[in-house]
């Protein structure tokens, strides 16, 4: 019984050890698209179709806020 109990210590703590793997490639993964992102924005500006292509809003494009009367 203290054998298979152990051995159940074991695989939890491998299990864990894994899953913080995995969470930290894909940080990694995230933190490297979100460089890339900046990369384009700063190569190429902040209207450009390449900025546009990646998923951003062109600055061109964006609605102005209005005031309101009072």
């Amino acid at each position: 019984m203290q054998a298979k109990q152990q051995k159940e210590t074991e695989l939890a703590a491998l299990a864990k050890a894994a899953a913080d793997k995995a969470r930290q490639a894909e940080w990694d993964f995230h933190n490297s698209v979100m460089a890339m992102k900046e990369s384009v924005r700063g190569l190429f500006g902040l209207d450009s179709h390449e900025a546009q292509a990646i998923g951003y809003k062109k600055k061109s494009e964006r609605k102005r806020p209005r005031r309101r009367a009072a």
